[in-house]
């Protein structure tokens, strides 16, 4: 069964990019690129320590499955189990205040992707989605 959803493909692009920015930073801490080393793990590292490098694999894995998600949210594919959407939404909170409390003020705009994608669960996953 579909779900009917008002779709708006600014909102879709404004997600995706915000994605794009999350896959971007995650692949830059797994492969230690610089421009990483302020705006991840608190900014308190200059060379990434291996198992930073592998919790963001994983990390990267959850994020690229996230993506695949919200698209079939948004192109109103029901999504199975139906409570995915409010764990990637509680998932998005945290990493929205772990980067909002990091003492690193690159990490810190990190808050505004977190936020627009904890909104895109909570709207097309959620409230859309009832």
């Amino acid at each position: 069964m579909e779900q009917k959803l008002s779709r708006n493909p600014l909102a879709f692009i404004v997600v995706l990019a915000s994605f794009a920015w999350n896959i971007a930073l995650l692949v830059g801490v797994v492969l230690n690129a610089g421009f990483a080393h302020t705006r991840a793990a608190g900014g308190q590292y200059t060379d990434f320590p291996s198992g930073i490098r592998v919790l963001y694999v994983f990390q990267l894995a959850l994020v690229i499955y996230q993506v695949w998600i919200f698209k079939l949210i948004f192109h109103t594919v029901l999504v199975k189990p139906a409570w995915l959407p409010k764990l990637f939404f509680v998932i998005g909170i945290v990493g929205t205040l772990l980067n909002a409390l990091s003492k690193s003020s690159n990490e810190r705009i990190n808050v505004i992707p977190a936020l627009i994608i904890t909104w895109a669960f909570w709207y097309y996953g959620i409230k859309k989605g009832k």
